[in-house]
């Protein structure tokens, strides 16, 4: 696939500036940029879901996938037949046994064979052994096909979306965060799937570790130009040529700067000296004097005009335009008493099976709990528990009283859309319009942005919003549920250094392997079966996850 010089403005604002990039046969390639620098734009203009205002896309019969951000799947339509049904393996089933009964008819004969070599391309004969397997790469070897949509969890309904994008053989994956609402055993399985499989794919992901280990080329969306620049190598080498690069344009920048200063200094002495020379006084015996003088004076004025042209015909050097570094301002409220969280003997039970606990938990102030497991075995569950959003059905959660909360998770659900960012502070008690222009600031939200309606937000818009809001609030327990789903690198990484420091307790669940590692959690669980316990070896974990995925990929045929 190969765009050329795409333009996309949205109600004056200019998202895409002349876009050109180029995905080869096989490639997989990572999209990144700040959030709202345009990357879900783009990636739906190549998709064929928008238009752009310019510009031109070129595909040399390349069948198209594409997983936007936001999955919207709820109907009463089994998975089995939504997986059929969008690889068209029911259409030409369908089609296949109405021609049977006229093969006699030459086009009939003619479409038909036409219809099996695409059935044939598809692997229809093994279509349901595929779909068994790739279901059960993604963990949902326990739930039934004959389930209807709207019965699955948003994570399952993600997976099921992307089942059926990988069962439809694409040439090229458009993936806008494929990892959102996976879990580790999935996202593995899915690295797997992928590395070993020819299909070219475009990847928007928060996900540093799945980028390093899929990826050799990155595109990178220029906040400033709004063009692309473009990286050969993994996500990691993008990030060490990049800083390298703008380290080296400084340092030459720096040594441009310094020479420039010497050399203005050196025309300030060279013109004050040919003016004292100039205006020396001799007698009149003195009349070679007073030539030679002038002469001299004449020379060192124009060997200052010399190093002025010299200064005027430096290449300007450029240092790459980089946003302000991102700093979360959140300081913990320090009340005198650090109060703890108590989880005794949690059990939550529901109608529908799902059972998590007995649950015991002493959460300390300064104690950082990490929580990982499959999807829908309680995870955000217990942290629903512990905020109070959920009653359990036994046990009870006991909250110091100086704890103040802010739960990403909750917050997120609840924002109302209709509403202005300002608004939104100030429904949550945060009234000062300069205290809320401050903290939005820090955010890069600027006064006007301030006016915006929530729901015309990006969700790493919304989840920035909510980050400034606890940092007025000044919470000193942080409750995060996959913190870095929707959230850009730049976030994700002042996040990580804000946690560094943060005197509080935190409780977060993530699937995300770099930030588990940066996070630095004090204690570690993992909820299985509705089963919590420690985890005490989690790089033996990684790689029983990893030997499990070859061995799902060895059975795909």
């Amino acid at each position: 696939m190969l765009a050329r010089n795409i333009h996309k403005s949205y109600g004056g604002k200019e998202i895409l500036r002349g876009v050109s990039l180029q995905v080869g046969q096989s490639q997989k390639a990572a999209l990144v940029g700040s959030n709202g620098a345009g990357k879900s734009t783009l990636l739906k203009i190549l998709a064929g879901f928008d238009n752009p205002d310019t510009g031109s896309i070129q595909l040399n019969g390349e069948r198209i996938g594409y997983l936007p951000q936001e999955i919207k799947i709820d109907s009463q339509e089994t998975v089995r037949n939504y997986l059929k049904r969008v690889g068209e393996i029911s259409k030409m089933e369908s089609r296949m046994a109405e021609l049977e009964h006229n093969l006699n008819d030459p086009e009939k004969m003619k479409e038909y064979g036409e219809l099996q070599s695409q059935y044939l391309h598809l692997d229809g004969y093994a279509f349901d052994h595929r779909m068994e397997a790739i279901l059960q790469g993604f963990g949902l070897s326990s739930i039934s096909v004959t389930r209807t949509l709207s019965s699955l969890s948003g994570g399952q309904k993600s997976k099921v979306a992307l089942a059926g994008l990988l069962l439809q053989k694409f040439d090229l994956l458009l993936l806008d965060e494929p990892t959102n609402n996976l879990d580790l055993p999935a996202i593995i399985w899915l690295e797997n799937f992928l590395q070993n499989t020819g299909v070219s794919c475009l990847i928007v992901s928060h996900d540093r570790r799945f980028l390093d280990k899929l990826v050799s080329k990155v595109f990178e969306i220029d906040w400033f130009e709004r063009d692309i620049n473009e990286y050969s190598g993994s996500y990691s080498d993008y990030l060490d040529y990049r800083e390298a690069k703008i380290r080296r344009e400084q340092e030459q920048y720096e040594a441009q700067e310094r020479e420039k200063k010497r050399l203005a200094t050196s025309v300030r002495q060279k013109k004050q000296w040919a003016e004292r020379g100039s205006k020396q006084t001799t007698t009149d015996n003195d009349k070679y004097v007073r030539g030679y003088r002038r002469d001299q004076s004449a020379k060192v004025a124009q060997s200052a005009k010399s190093i002025e042209r010299q200064i005027e015909q430096m290449d300007e050097i450029e240092v790459t335009k980089q946003r302000p570094k991102l700093v979360i301002p959140l300081v913990a409220d320090n009340s005198e008493a650090k109060h703890a969280i108590a989880v005794e003997n949690v059990c939550v039970r529901r109608s529908n099976g799902f059972q998590l606990g007995p649950v015991n938990l002493q959460i300390n102030y300064g104690m950082r709990i990490g929580i990982i497991g499959p999807n829908g075995s309680g995870k955000s569950t217990l942290l629903k528990v512990i905020s109070g959003e959920c009653k359990p059905t036994s046990g009870r959660v006991t909250v110091g009283l100086s704890l103040n909360f802010g739960n990403l998770m909750q917050a997120h659900e609840n924002m109302s859309r209709e509403k202005s960012i300002f608004d939104f502070f100030h429904d949550n008690s945060v009234t000062n319009k300069e205290r809320v222009y401050f903290m939005l600031s820090k955010f890069h939200f600027s006064a006007e942005d301030a006016k915006k309606k929530v729901g015309n937000l990006s969700p790493g818009e919304r989840a920035r919003v909510l980050l400034a809001l606890f940092s007025a609030l000044s919470v000193n327990v942080l409750l995060l549920d996959e913190p870095t789903n929707h959230l850009d690198f730049e976030v994700i990484e002042a996040l990580e250094r804000t946690l560094a420091d943060y005197p509080g307790i935190v409780v977060f669940v993530s699937h995300d392997r770099y930030f588990l590692q940066m996070a630095k959690p004090t204690d570690l669980f993992i909820i299985n079966d509705g089963n919590i316990k420690p985890l005490v070896d989690y790089d033996s974990y990684i790689s029983s996850l990893t030997s499990e995925a070859k061995k799902l990929m060895a059975s795909l045929p």
